[in-house]
């Protein structure tokens, strides 16, 4: 019945046909993504808790999840680098970091670097140990004033976008189906594969230390995130979405084999002890499927072609 009614309610997508899907997006789930992390900086910086921490972080992943910008406007294609480098640094930030907080230098010179001012910096200053002093307390506002200043050029972009002539509407919703694509291949390879132990890099080595969020244990609470961040795509919304289009393209099965998938992922996490991936071999199959429902399925269907995927960075 549950699927019967999902496949009902995309039919009613057909009376917004005549609507961009990637405007339509960028209105209803990029903005107040973006608006919402924004919100959820300016808390934590007032409060520095791990809560506030955690519920900052997660509304960060679904604006990194679902990052159009770069596309809208190659400027901003590496904005997303200077505000979170997990998998894409090789030098050891945390033990970087640990000369930041000892360091006697004023705050803005010691965070002298891009990758100082990320997420993962942010991470390790406030959850290097069980208390905040003054001078993390001084780095973590500078941290989050950096992320603050980028997330607001994101959300520019956005904007931007909405009152500027729009780009060819069959790479709009490419861009949108390889955006998933690449998400969920991250989701699958960086997020659970190399802490797991399923990735190719890390083939039958499970290490929790890999993890996201190791230190903060919040690497599921980004994960689960993640996956809110895509049933924000894939799921049926009032005005004319992507699953309305996925409709029209006569993709209805395949959608809802992505929909079903992320469900499986949800409900796998809550399975598994708090960010504990030593037997997240399941949650790795549920993550390869929901990659091949977007990449192999899917994208067939909509007879889009899918960029060529980098194992190790972007």
């Amino acid at each position: 019945m549950k699927k019967v009614l999902f496949l009902l309610v995309l039919f009613s997508s057909l009376v917004f046909a005549n609507e961009r899907v990637l405007l339509n997006v960028i209105k209803n789930v990029s903005i107040p993504n973006v608006e919402n992390t924004i919100k959820n900086a300016k808390i934590l910086q007032k409060d520095l808790n791990a809560q506030n921490f955690t519920n900052f972080l997660q509304s960060w992943k679904k604006v990194e999840a679902l990052y159009f910008a770069g596309d809208l406007n190659e400027d901003f294609l590496d904005t997303p680098r200077y505000i979170d480098v997990f998998n894409n640094l090789k030098e050891d930030l945390n033990s970087q970091m640990k000369m930041v907080i000892e360091s006697k230098d004023e705050v803005n010179v010691a965070l002298f670097k891009n990758s100082f001012k990320t997420i993962n910096a942010l991470e390790y200053v406030m959850f290097n140990d069980n208390h905040i002093s003054q001078r993390e307390k001084d780095l973590s506002v500078a941290i989050l004033n950096s992320m603050i200043s980028h997330l607001e050029d994101i959300n520019e972009v956005y904007k931007d976008y909405l009152v500027s002539k729009p780009k060819d509407e069959k790479w709009e919703n490419a861009l949108i189906i390889n955006t998933l694509i690449a998400s969920s291949y991250r989701l699958k390879e960086w997020r659970i594969g190399n802490a797991s132990g399923n990735s190719s890099k890390f083939k039958n080595d499970a290490k929790n230390e890999r993890a996201e969020y190791f230190l903060s244990q919040n690497s599921f609470a980004a994960i689960d995130a993640i996956l809110d961040a895509h049933k924000q795509i894939v799921l049926k919304n009032k005005y004319y979405d992507f699953a309305g289009f996925a409709l029209d393209k006569g993709a209805a099965i395949q959608l809802l084999m992505a929909v079903d998938n992320i469900d499986e992922m949800k409900n796998e996490l809550k399975t598994l002890p708090k960010d504990d991936f030593t037997n997240a071999n399941k949650l790795f199959t549920n993550a390869k499927d929901l990659h091949n429902a977007y990449y192999v399925s899917l994208i067939e269907q909509l007879s889009i072609v899918g960029k060529i995927l980098d194992a190790d960075g972007d």
